[in-house]
């Protein structure tokens, strides 16, 4: 529903100068544990692609619960007045996890669409171990932080 709605503004415009759209970029790559402990908390690293200058990225993306799985989208906003150079840029961003799941999460990180207009993913499977709950790692993340499980 999220990406539904995400996908359906087209456009917004705080003045007459500027118009801008907002877009799903691709994921480069992703930074995550070979494994995690139940009840604990990570960091996932991802690194994604902004086309050219004209794209601005703030720390958006939609999270997908699907079963086991989780898709995810990062959201850039596009300023269609300026003109644009072509150079290709990168940018980092982390997303909180806190592991509330005995079964493995399958991450699915959104990477464009093919020729047919599929839509591809970079997939990472991740094993949980099925430890003490009472063991948080990571707990230097403030509490107050939105955190995804």
């Amino acid at each position: 529903m999220i990406t539904a709605l995400s996908m359906s503004v087209s456009s917004c415009s705080d003045d007459d100068d500027h118009d801008f759209r907002i877009e799903h970029v691709n994921v480069i790559s992703a930074e995550l544990p070979d494994e995690f402990n139940y009840g604990s908390i990570y960091e996932m690293k991802l690194s994604i692609e902004l086309p050219n200058s004209c794209y601005f990225f703030y720390d958006q993306f939609n999270y997908v619960y699907e079963g086991t799985s989780r898709l995810i989208y990062p959201i850039a906003h596009v300023d269609e007045k300026d003109a644009c150079n072509s150079v290709i840029s990168e940018t980092v961003f982390s997303i909180p996890l806190h592991v509330k799941q005995y079964e493995p999460y399958v991450f699915k990180f959104y990477q464009g669409k093919d020729a047919d207009g599929k839509e591809m993913f970079l997939t990472i499977e991740v094993p949980v171990n099925n430890l003490n709950p009472q063991n948080i790692e990571n707990s230097s993340l403030n509490t107050s932080d939105i955190v995804f499980e």
